[in-house]
């Protein structure tokens, strides 16, 4: 019993040594301080009565000695909308939380923002505030951008009706009936959800400004990445399906990106002119950016560009492109090339009426960019491969062809090539800018026929009477950078 004894008060000694020095790893010292990754929790911009991705931060402990935090509190009391879990806890007051020395606890946020009833976002902003043992106080700005939306979830347009400036969140589907218009005006912008589309058997009349564009994007306002919003990334929502009941379309000054298909227009009216796009930029798509089967089509002023398939598809028909920059850098997966022309389908003839490609660039990282899917029907099937390319910019070789005149050709043995007709062509950060470069060879090449129809540009910059620039980008020189 005497060792017993011996045994349990040298655990008791060692037990209370353990404690003390526990209890001196902390410090009340006031010069201690935490280091925050950040000192601001940013939200880009959210929709009102929807809950927010979650954002955070990592607070350390660099100091030689534990901190004890007494608490941590939102100074608005919860009523800002955010909401924090600090290390376990959640809610608007959370108390006696501890940093070990060269340890680390996570700060994550959310917020859900009520309607303000104000067309402009607004800012919301509420103070995270750790309040130390030592009587230190310190602090992390949490801020978020809202915006009020219209939510459409299934909606069946029936009447004829126009969507005014503002925003609009897709839900399932967006459907015009046949016989009936549905109009965009300047500045309407569409956020689909994932997967919900658009889908048309009447007219879709969408025109908006050189200032005020009409905008269809995916609803996804956060980032994967801090550099990498969602907004660049292809497929987040489905697309639009003009079908074979609709005619008479019109897309002015639009910006269409990042869904699984860009624009497809169905086999219809062979005769009947089915879209005209002026002056818009239609981009980054899992499937083709713009197809056109056996439809007659005006495509000026436009980019179309980045496509996992082809950022032009054009099966049959006739078709006029004059201006526009077909451009294809899409690097997410394998892919095709940015100028596809087809005579049939599914086996069956689908003449090329007609398939003009004037004051054109048509470029990309392939050493051809340009595919022809022509069958030679003989004398069976008239019009069969009716195509025809003037003035332009194009990557691919044409050797003896009479159906190309007056174009310069990007074989990509000769400089420049590919990438460098273009202002930036970033894949690590998927910027993308396809304003001409100051080498690019497309400059000077257009046709005045041409240009004269087409004054200025898609950013309205005036092109002159002659030797204007092929695309849909006149050339301008940028400010050079002061060192």
């Amino acid at each position: 019993m005497k060792f017993l004894s011996v045994l349990f008060l040298s655990f008791t000694v060692a037990v209370s040594f353990i404690a003390c020095d526990d209890e001196d790893g902390f410090s009340a010292n006031p010069s201690l301080m935490l280091e925050f990754s950040s000192d601001t929790i940013t939200f880009d911009t959210l929709f009102t009565e929807a809950g927010s991705p979650t954002a955070g931060l990592v607070v350390r402990n660099h100091n030689g000695d534990g901190i004890r935090i007494s608490s941590v509190q939102l100074e608005s009391g919860g009523a800002s909308g955010f909401s924090v879990l600090v290390d376990g806890q959640y809610g608007d007051y959370m108390r006696d939380l501890e940093v070990r020395a060269g340890d680390s606890i996570f700060v994550l946020a959310t917020v859900n923002l009520d309607r303000n009833n104000k067309e402009q976002p607004f800012l919301v902003q509420d103070m995270l505030l750790f309040n130390l043992e030592s009587g230190v106080q310190q602090k992390v700005l949490l801020m978020a951008y809202g915006r009020d939306v219209v939510r459409m979830r299934g909606v069946v347009i029936d009447t004829d009706t126009r969507l005014a400036a503002g925003h609009y969140v897709v839900y399932d589907s967006l459907a015009v009936a046949e016989g009936v218009t549905f109009g965009l005006d300047p500045g309407a912008t569409l956020y689909f959800h994932d997967k919900a589309f658009l889908k048309v058997d009447g007219v879709l009349d969408a025109v908006g400004t050189l200032q005020n564009p009409v905008v269809l994007r995916g609803d996804r306002t956060d980032r994967m990445f801090p550099y990498l919003p969602y907004d660049r990334i292809p497929g987040q929502w489905g697309g639009v399906t003009i079908t074979s009941k609709s005619n008479g379309n019109r897309l002015v000054h639009c910006d269409i990106h990042s869904a699984n298909y860009g624009v497809k227009v169905e086999q219809g009216e062979a005769d009947v002119q089915r879209i005209t796009i002026e002056s818009s930029k239609i981009h980054n798509f899992h499937g083709n950016a713009l197809e056109l089967v056996n439809s007659r089509a005006t495509v000026v002023n436009s980019l179309l560009a980045n496509a996992q398939g082809n950022c032009v598809k054009v099966v049959g028909g006739d078709v006029e492109f004059i201006h526009c920059t077909i451009a294809n850098f899409y690097v997410w997966k394998q892919r095709d090339v940015a100028l596809a022309l087809h005579n049939s389908l599914d086996g069956v003839p689908a003449p090329l009426r007609g398939a003009l490609f004037a004051n054109c660039v048509i470029a990309g990282s392939k050493s051809d960019e340009l595919m022809g899917y022509l069958t030679n029907y003989g004398d069976t099937v008239p019009d069969a491969r009716n195509y025809r390319f003037e003035n332009s910019l194009i990557n691919t070789v044409a050797d003896g062809d009479s159906c190309f005149v007056g174009n310069v050709f990007d074989d990509h043995e000769v400089e420049p090539f590919g990438a460098a007709h273009f202002r930036t062509i970033d894949h690590d950060n998927f910027v993308y800018d396809f304003h001409l470069s100051d080498s690019t060879t497309a400059k000077g090449i257009a046709s005045a026929r041409y240009t004269s129809l087409l004054k200025y540009d898609i950013d309205g910059v005036e092109r002159p009477d002659s030797l204007a620039d092929a695309g849909c980008f006149q050339y301008v020189q940028l400010p050079e950078k002061e060192e």
